[in-house]
């Protein structure tokens, strides 16, 4: 755990936790009724979520591990 980059666990554990609000927002859309704002609200989640992921995986970050 030493050779870990504490930015990249972190932007890691920050994209898995918006990706599981993303999906408890699917699943509650598919329960209940969709609305625009809610849609719009999932799509901007995701994408930062996505970001933080990308953040934390890609190559050459010129961190601690590299």
């Amino acid at each position: 755990m030493r050779r870990w980059d504490f930015l990249r666990v972190a932007a890691w554990g920050l994209g898995m936790a918006m990706l599981l609000v993303v999906a408890a927002y699917g699943f509650a859309a598919v329960k209940s009724g969709v609305a625009t704002g809610g849609v719009v609200a999932a799509i901007a989640a995701a994408s930062i979520a996505g970001c933080g992921l990308l953040y934390a995986f890609r190559l050459g970050a010129g961190g601690r591990a590299d």
